[in-house]
Formats: structure tokens, C-alpha cells, sequence
């Protein structure tokens, strides 16, 4: 846990950087995802599900179908959540 934070908080502070050039995170969990990030890509089978704002991208709805199974997605302190609740999506 300590080592997801300390990643998530220097991606951050790279993303809030102007002289850093674009910054693609590759990751399953959506915990990873840093405040700052603004855009998302989603991927199944090496097909893009869908791509855009982060906001509009990252859904349960999206995310259930990218993972397979059904999922609920929260939104605090501008970090993200997602655990399974069950079942196939």
C-alpha cells in the first residue's frame, strides 16, 4: 500500500509538471490512477473499449465489460475505487 501511494503521489507530481512530456500509465487498478491524469484508455483483448476524458471513460458500466465481471466504481478525493461485486459482466 505504502509503495502504490508513493507511486501514485510522484506520477502527480510529474503530471503537474509542465515541462514533463506526456506521461502513459499502463495498469489494472484504478487505484493507481493519479488526480491529475485526464484521459483514459481502455483496452480488452487488445481492442480499444473505449478512449477519451477520464470522467467519461471510467465507468462501471465500461469497466465491467473491460474486466468481465461486474464491478462498482467510486470516485473520492479525486481517487478512484472499483471492487467486484460478483457474477459475470
Amino acid at each position: 500500500l505504502g509503495g502504490r501511494e508513493d507511486l501514485v503521489t510522484r506520477l502527480a507530481d510529474l503530471a503537474g509538471d509542465a515541462t514533463t512530456p506526456p506521461t502513459v500509465l499502463v495498469t489494472h487498478h484504478v487505484e493507481e490512477i493519479p488526480p491529475s491524469f485526464g484521459h483514459a484508455l481502455l483496452l480488452r483483448d487488445g481492442r480499444v473499449q473505449a478512449a477519451g476524458p477520464i470522467d467519461d471513460v471510467l465507468t462501471a458500466e465500461a469497466l465491467s465489460v473491460c474486466f468481465g465481471v461486474p464491478l462498482e466504481l467510486e470516485r473520492r478525493d479525486d481517487r478512484w475505487t472499483a471492487r467486484a461485486t460478483g457474477g459475470k459482466a
